[in-house]
């Protein structure tokens, strides 16, 4: 009997029993630990109400990193605002002495990001915003757990955002983190109640996709392929791409690269940006216990260093993990990715690449952004990743992208035994 293909690996946390195993707290901090801190429906909407909270409108100018998910940018150009971009050094932090020539004195803005969930030191950005009357905005949507330098992550920038969807298994969820005094805290409207059920039942469904919630995986995936049966009967339709009963629920991480750039490249629907998270989400975000996300991640990171380490073709790109962080996924920088890149997304391979940049990202002296761009992948380490699941990330990047070892010359001309 031919054996069941294997599901893809989750490129984000996935609900299972083991999601509530260990201790509920851990000694790092976490941005839902920010004293005023405002749970959004995604990293995005974060960034938007950011924003608005700096009252950034049309004719403003904000700098971002030419190394970017289109995600920072959408928020910007969805309320008129231009947007520049700065160059970044080898380990992902602004090039200040680029910023200093070359930032144009009208900038309202600067957005820093803390790449891979690695911690960049923020004391010098900080100094260089404050002697410029510039407001940061510190991007964690990497960073959920840890300390930049003196201060926890989120403490830095004027505002801050993070992305509750790639750390838990929630189906969407952001944060926004206010620490310039004298700025207001959004009001958000309501979540409608069938959006709260569905929030719910999507945490289900992505579990039991994943074989994640032994003694209900079938239930549940029965479950929800009646109800995609009765909806196509009732519209009439056979089914399209995906709809067998074990088809993974999309979500954001879980679209095909098409669906996701074409989402990320969008302007922001502002009704939704605006509107509060659900309950369920809400709710796994705090009860979660924190101990087994910090421990796994570091683990994995660890685990990918040293597959790749000494290779030839790949390398981790930053290989010293900071001890106050928890990674978001882990970078390595591949000598040759295309058309390998494609190959792993095909396979299901929890893997991505920042290489659909906003139109118009300039190549700047100095600057490993656009590098990064083509050479780095961003490989999934997350929580909710088995051993075996890790085993076929490495194999696959050996398969597809190291440089297979030139043959020691023989030593005796005696066949091999068969």
């Amino acid at each position: 009997m031919t054996p069941p293909p294997l599901l893809p690996a989750p490129r984000l946390p996935v609900l299972g029993w083991h999601t509530f195993a260990g201790a509920a707290q851990v000694d790092l901090h976490s941005l839902l630990d920010h004293p005023r801190h405002l749970p959004t429906t995604s990293g995005r909407a974060a960034i938007l109400l950011a924003l608005e909270c700096l009252a950034v409108g049309p004719g403003d100018l904000v700098l971002l990193p030419t190394y970017h998910c289109p995600t920072m940018v959408s928020p910007v150009k969805t309320l008129g605002a231009d947007a520049a971009f700065y160059p970044i050094d080898e380990h992902g932090a602004p090039r200040l002495d680029w910023l200093s020539a070359h930032a144009p004195a009208t900038t309202k803005a600067l957005l820093v990001p803390h790449y891979f969930g690695l911690p960049q030191p923020m004391e010098a950005v900080r100094a260089w915003c404050d002697a410029r009357g510039i407001a940061l905005i510190e991007d964690c949507a990497h960073a959920m757990f840890g300390r930049a330098g003196s201060r926890t992550i989120g403490s830095w920038g004027d505002v801050a955002i993070a992305s509750l969807t790639k750390f838990f298994p929630t189906p969407e969820g952001g944060i926004l983190a206010l620490n310039r005094a004298g700025l207001a805290m959004p009001v958000l409207t309501p979540v409608p109640r069938i959006e709260q059920i569905k929030a719910a039942s999507d945490i289900l469904h992505m579990g039991a996709a994943h074989d994640r919630l032994t003694g209900l995986n079938r239930l549940i995936r029965g479950a929800f392929a009646l109800k995609s049966a009765l909806r196509q009967a009732l519209r009439g339709g056979a089914g399209g791409p995906g709809a067998g009963k074990d088809a993974v629920p999309s979500r954001r991480g879980d679209l095909d690269e098409a669906q996701e750039i074409d989402a990320n490249m969008a302007l922001i629907d502002l009704p939704l940006s605006h509107r509060g998270l659900t309950q369920a989400s809400g709710w796994i975000s705090r009860r979660v216990p924190r101990r087994r996300i910090v421990e796994a991640r570091r683990h994995h990171y660890a685990f990918f260093t040293e597959a790749f380490s000494g290779r030839d073709g790949v390398h981790p790109l930053l290989p010293a993990l900071p001890a106050d962080c928890a990674p978001y996924v882990f970078p390595l920088w591949v000598r040759t990715p295309d058309p390998g890149y494609a190959e792993m997304r095909r396979l299901g391979v929890p893997v991505s690449r920042w290489d659909r940049l906003w139109p118009g990202v300039p190549g700047l002296p100095g600057d490993a952004g656009k590098s990064w761009s083509h050479h780095v992948l961003q490989l999934a380490c997350h929580q909710d990743l088995t051993d075996a699941d890790l085993r076929r990330i490495v194999a696959q990047v050996e398969r597809l992208f190291i440089t297979p070892a030139a043959p020691s010359a023989p030593t005796s001309t005696v066949p091999p035994a068969r």
